[in-house]
């Protein structure tokens, strides 16, 4: 009980103190805002504009959070931060002793992925919390018969059907591929007739997916045609970046994975058909089937699937090594823990930045975590060395946890930097009707869900998705800022028009690295919610 509140605080405490990130958040918030306002449900819209995506099942629960938590970033997070956790209940589910699952719980919460995704108004969370829910019931099956695996095989349709309506066709493809290989290659195709072809669990799957699809197709046929459509990508990595990226995401715990990997592979074809690795050998198939998806897609945050299965191979490792007192194999996972983590903070940390300029202005929370890290190196050198299994397991496990709470202010510093809520608000308290917002240079979905008015877009680059953006020229924006009517520009301070602005700009607001300019002079109202 402590332990799941002390995991809410962590999950729930900053999602609604910073601005939307785009044009991830500002997509998916932007979307669920029009639903709500509109009343359609079927007809994705970032505004008037229609969006080519396929979460409709993370749509639909963003518009339900706007009703019961009203306008605000914390209604368009929700799902995400509760999805996390339910992430960490899923991992702990599939292991099989009561250790193990607490043990597994906790490294799935303290995967630096796992709390991104929490983080982030998206559909990746939901994507990998009901794909885990399938996972663990998959794991639970392997241990009963025909008739205790009956509500586990209905439990597993289910939560595939689920992730399929909130992240679209990977969320029912991948688990049953992933489940299928581990059959094929431990030789337990009995497996199958247990989950897949299982009398009560099969119409489940089937009567779900075909009366989805067909509601899309009564509703908006369109949709089925854009099940394959990828949505904007946070990140846009490539070759070593992306694995990099792998590497980041399962911090703090890279050393024991990767003993814990080494140790449940099997050793030869014979032993593999034979059953040895079990449950240990099928969570590495199924994290390795949703990597490999994820890298194809090039989909950072779809790695996010993969992070129950890696912390349910963990925890049930380092459950094992304890109750066998096998010392040996969990100093090697400390030793190589120590080994990845001191490079990872020296050397990972400053080649981030490098990439990413925009990671620089979050120093002052990446730098805390980053001490975290250390003390978290420092306790699994002492505990390694003094030959305390049960307290390395234990106080690592919750000194990873403390590496969680700088981390949301790396969230807040970045949206500082990157959203549009402050020049967002204020347009939406200065606007008047009749009024025209203009934004220049740069495509900020997010201007929606703030201002909850259209806008158009001077030489602005394409969003992936969105059909019908209003792109104006210069020569477009000069005749409209001769009209009567008031109008916003908001740019980027780093960006500037091709062409010189009229000389009767006025510059009603400079802040957060955007400025506003108006053809009248009339300041801008305080900003409030």
């Amino acid at each position: 009980m402590l332990f799941g509140l002390f995991l809410s605080y962590l999950y729930f405490r900053g999602i609604g103190d910073h601005g939307l990130l785009d044009p991830l958040e500002g997509v998916n918030a932007s979307v669920g805002l029009t639903m709500l306002t509109r009343g359609d449900f079927f007809h994705p819209q970032v505004g008037s504009l229609a969006y080519g995506g396929k979460a409709m099942g993370a749509w639909w629960l963003s518009a339900l959070s706007l009703i019961l938590f009203r306008w605000g970033e914390f209604a368009v997070r929700f799902w995400s931060a509760l999805a996390a956790l339910g992430m960490a209940l899923a991992a702990g589910r599939a292991a099989s002793r009561p250790r193990g699952a607490w043990l597994a719980a906790a490294v799935s919460a303290s995967m630096t992925l796992s709390f991104v995704v929490s983080q982030l108004a998206s559909s990746h969370a939901l994507y990998a919390c009901c794909t885990a829910a399938a996972m663990a019931a998959f794991a639970r099956i392997q241990d009963t018969g025909i008739a205790g695996g009956r509500r586990r095989a209905v439990l597993a349709h289910a939560s595939a059907l689920l992730a399929f309506i909130a992240h679209g066709p990977e969320g029912i493809i991948l688990p049953w591929l992933a489940f299928v290989i581990y059959a094929a290659i431990s030789d337990r195709l009995h497996l199958l007739r247990l989950a897949l072809l299982d009398w009560a669990a099969l119409p489940v799957s089937a009567a779900g997916l075909l009366g989805y699809l067909l509601l899309l197709y009564v509703k908006n046929p369109t949709l089925l045609l854009l099940m394959r459509y990828q949505s904007p990508e946070f990140l846009h990595p490539t070759g070593v970046m992306f694995l990099f990226f792998l590497l980041a995401g399962v911090i703090p715990w890279p050393g024991f994975l990767i003993q814990a990997a080494l140790r449940a592979a099997p050793r030869s074809v014979e032993s593999l058909q034979g059953g040895e690795g079990g449950r240990k050998l099928f969570f590495m198939v199924w994290a390795g089937t949703f990597a490999l998806f994820a890298v194809l897609m090039r989909d950072v945050l779809a790695l996010a699937a993969c992070v129950p299965a890696l912390a349910a191979l963990i925890g049930e490792s380092l459950d094992e090594w304890i109750g066998s007192s096998d010392m040996e194999s969990v100093q090697r996972a400390s030793a190589l823990n120590i080994f990845i983590l001191v490079p990872f903070l020296a050397a990972g940390i400053p080649l981030a930045v490098h990439e990413f300029p925009l990671l620089g202005g979050a120093l002052l929370s990446i730098v805390p975590w980053a001490v975290f890290i250390a003390v978290l190196i420092l306790a699994n050198w002492y505990y390694a060395r003094t030959r305390q299994m049960l307290k390395l397991a234990r106080n690592v496990s919750a000194v990873a946890l403390l590496c969680l709470m700088p981390l949301a202010g790396v969230f807040d510093l970045l949206a500082e930097n990157r959203a549009v809520q402050a020049a967002g608000l204020a347009l939406h308290n200065a606007r008047q009707s009749g009024d025209v917002m203009v934004q220049y240079a740069e495509n900020y979905p997010s201007l929606y869900f703030y201002t909850a008015q259209d806008y158009g877009v001077v030489g602005g680059p394409w969003l992936p998705g969105i059909a019908g953006q209003s792109f104006m020229s210069d020569t477009e924006l000069h005749r409209l800022w001769g009209q009567d009517e008031r109008v916003f520009l908001l740019i980027r301070q780093n960006r500037q028009p091709a062409y010189p602005m009229p000389l009767e700009v006025n510059r009603l607001m400079d802040a957060h690295g955007f400025v506003v300019l108006s053809n009248r002079n009339v300041p801008l109202q305080p900003e409030s919610r």
